[in-house]
């Protein structure tokens, strides 16, 4: 890359999830901000792979069912599999994607991919060998990770959790740069909201609110369980339900508030205001979702771990002391604690320490690519 400028940047995500791609518009985002002589793309991949079939619909709709179903155990079997032979994984990608993805990639034209989800990294790596692209994955997850995520050649990897490191230094090699940026938080959450405005945005009164969310993509019996028990509870606390874009769960999330004053979200672009607003969140152990709660300095009661990945999440949360791991029928004792006594919610979780870690990701990034392009500090606000 010696000599060449970088003009054209490519950050890619795919749709298992919302963390893959919440983490690559909030990259995008950085870079166009941050230096207006990049022409930034964010994309889906598997938007371009098989347009007839609309692959990214149908590849997020067999992620729920997998996560969903059986308690998750088919999501978990084939997480097993991929991390014990990401060879086969990546080689079968690329038997079935890898000629549409050359296409696109020649369409595209980048001088730089950054690659948030492990496949979509392979396959842009594999396809742009000898043409002096980096491809350089930032991986979405948190402690030791899947395996695949090391099956390939780059020009170095970005971690968003300290406790990778060590996993992926061995995988990898001294040859290969490892550099922990943090977690690209929402671009939105940049701008720390005050909590009683948030509340005044979206209608709520200015009392103890709880935020349950089931992520993006709306998972999670156990969120659904949760706020079963605090709507048959007598708490007198507010209640925030998210349910992605699950429309089922909308749907019960909807009965459940037809006569009760609950705030009911979907698929939304105000999740930053939702975060602000409330005093505590209840969810599943998304690895974006964790650190969003973190930096916005919101505790998480986790009460569902889709089995794989998110496992590890919930132990690097709990570990960091921003979330806990509680059983759906413990949520009630648990905000009735928090509601009578919210200055416990400083005692029982870390708070401040981990929301810095977190803001501090744009001036790590913006280290980790110095060699590569410019992204200039924020300005100052006199």
């Amino acid at each position: 890359m010696a000599g060449r400028k970088i003009r054209r940047v490519l950050v890619v995500g795919a749709p298992f999830g919302d963390g893959h791609m919440r983490a690559a518009q909030a990259v995008g985002r950085l870079l166009r901000e941050r230096n207006p002589d990049l022409d930034v793309a964010v994309e889906d991949v598997c938007v371009h792979l098989f347009r007839p079939l609309r692959l990214h619909r149908a590849l997020r709709a067999a992620y729920r069912w997998s996560t969903s179903r059986l308690r998750g155990r088919p999501h978990h079997r084939l997480y097993q599999f991929a991390s014990r032979w990401p060879g086969i994984v990546c080689g079968l990608s690329n038997l079935a994607f890898g000629r549409s993805t050359e296409k696109w990639l020649r369409r595209m034209m980048p001088d730089l991919v950054i690659a948030t989800h492990p496949v979509a990294g392979y396959l842009c790596a594999h396809r742009l060998t000898g043409r002096g692209v980096p491809v350089i994955p930032l991986v979405t997850d948190s402690g030791p990770v899947n395996r695949i995520w090391f099956h390939g050649r780059y020009d170095r990897l970005l971690l968003t959790d300290p406790g990778t490191r060590d996993d992926a230094a061995r995988a990898l090699g001294p040859t290969s740069p490892v550099i922990v940026v943090g977690a690209p938080v929402l671009p939105a959450l940049q701008a720390r909201q005050q909590q009683a405005e948030a509340r005044r945005r979206i209608g709520l009164d200015q009392r103890f609110t709880v935020l349950l969310t089931a992520g993006g993509a709306g998972l999670g019996q156990g969120v659904l369980a949760a706020a079963l028990q605090l709507a048959d509870s007598d708490l007198d606390v507010q209640l925030i339900l998210n349910a992605g874009d699950n429309k089922a769960l909308l749907a019960r999330f909807r009965d459940l508030a037809a006569h009760r004053p609950f705030l009911v979200r979907g698929a939304s672009d105000d999740f930053d205001v939702l975060l602000a607003a409330c005093d505590l969140v209840i969810g599943k152990a998304g690895w974006f979702t964790l650190n969003e709660a973190a930096f916005s300095g919101r505790p998480t009661l986790i009460v569902d771990v889709v089995p794989g990945q998110e496992e590890s999440n919930a132990r690097a949360a709990e570990a960091a002391r921003t979330a806990r791991c509680v059983q759906p029928s413990e949520v009630v004792s648990w905000v009735r604690r928090y509601a009578h006594a919210p200055h416990l919610l400083r005692t029982d979780f870390a708070v401040d320490g981990p929301a810095e870690f977190v803001a501090g990701w744009p001036d790590r990034l913006a280290n980790a690519l110095s060699d590569l392009v410019t992204i200039a500090d924020p300005p100052r606000v006199a």
